[in-house]
């Protein structure tokens, strides 16, 4: 995936960008029942998007920049998934 800037003004825009760039990239591994359209669906749920929010405003209360705190969440929701998934 190439590197591209993302402008993030508040917090919706970093959850989105979470699940946006979560989703490309644990789709990207074309695993049965884990297509683009398929993990879209999962993290686009209420409960996932409440999730990543809540863990992006914790970070950020605990001192990270808005950057550190997409980054670091982002990680621990592909991580999360995969194991969950066991893929």
């Amino acid at each position: 995936m190439q590197n591209k800037t993302i402008t993030i003004r508040n917090i919706e825009d970093a959850v989105t960008t979470v699940a946006a760039y979560a989703t490309r990239v644990i789709a990207a591994d074309n695993h049965p029942g884990h297509n683009l359209e398929q993990v879209g669906t999962r993290m686009t749920s209420d409960e996932v998007l409440d999730t990543i929010r809540a863990a992006l405003n914790r970070r950020i209360k605990n001192g990270a920049t808005s950057k550190e705190a997409v980054i670091g969440v982002g990680q621990a929701v592909i991580a999360h998934y995969c194991n969950v998934a066991g893929i």
